[in-house]
């Protein structure tokens, strides 16, 4: 329960900050802008290094799904089938149902590129503003933020359940990983100018505080231990 209340206090608190001071976000999304465009857009190693976290995304539900079909005879990597249950709901209702499937479609924020602010010809709306100057695929808030949380908790989960199996410096390479793919990928989407500080921020959150709901409600403690 003191996770949930954390988490929920974070979403709260990072909410109220960006209604009240907006310019953080364009302040923010400027410091990537060159006066005329994104250059992290065109760079090529990036737009890799974006390809490589979706297909690592995508792959890790789909591996998720598989071995929670599998883990019904049996527990896949010591978890059981209700902890790969876990993980599944995880990418499902955060990703899944939450970013895309609602906030993406419903509340119209343009993205930073898109603005008056940075070239574009769409108004700026703040986060959690429902706006009309996006029609589909919209700003708020980062699925790809989203979906590198959702990864990060079944990495951390894996990882965890299987540390006496590893050497120390293997375990905290797997943590390490874990918890760089969010902040990577935050990286990434706003310095190509395509989401901003909030978006990722409370994309993160947002994954986060389901999860920690989720466990709550759904998992013998013995089955989700964190990282």
């Amino acid at each position: 329960m003191r996770a949930i209340a954390a988490l929920a206090l974070a979403v709260l608190a990072a909410s109220w900050l960006f209604a009240a001071y907006p310019n953080l976000d364009i302040a923010t999304s400027g410091l990537f802008y060159d006066g005329t465009t994104f250059p992290i857009a065109t760079n090529p190693w990036v737009n890799g290094l974006r390809n490589a976290l979706i297909w690592a995304e995508d792959g890790g539900f789909v591996l998720v799904l598989i071995a929670w079909l599998a883990s019904r005879k049996g527990p896949i990597l010591n978890l059981p089938a209700r902890a790969w249950a876990f993980q599944a709901l995880v990418f499902l209702l955060g990703p899944g149902l939450i970013v895309n499937g609602l906030l993406k479609r419903q509340w119209g924020r343009a993205r930073p590129f898109m603005t008056q602010d940075f070239g574009g010809n769409a108004q700026f709306s703040t986060a959690w503003q429902v706006a009309d100057q996006c029609a589909r695929n919209c700003s708020f808030v980062s699925g790809e933020a989203a979906g590198a949380t959702a990864l990060a908790i079944s990495i951390c989960m894996v990882v965890r359940a299987n540390r006496h199996l590893m050497p120390p410096l293997v375990y905290q390479m797997g943590v390490g990983v874990a918890l760089l793919l969010p902040l990577v990928t935050a990286w990434q989407r706003m310095a190509a100018g395509r989401h901003y500080l909030s978006d990722v921020v409370l994309g993160t959150l947002l994954v986060a505080l389901l999860a920690a709901l989720l466990h709550w409600l759904l998992a013998p403690k013995a089955t989700l231990k964190r990282c």
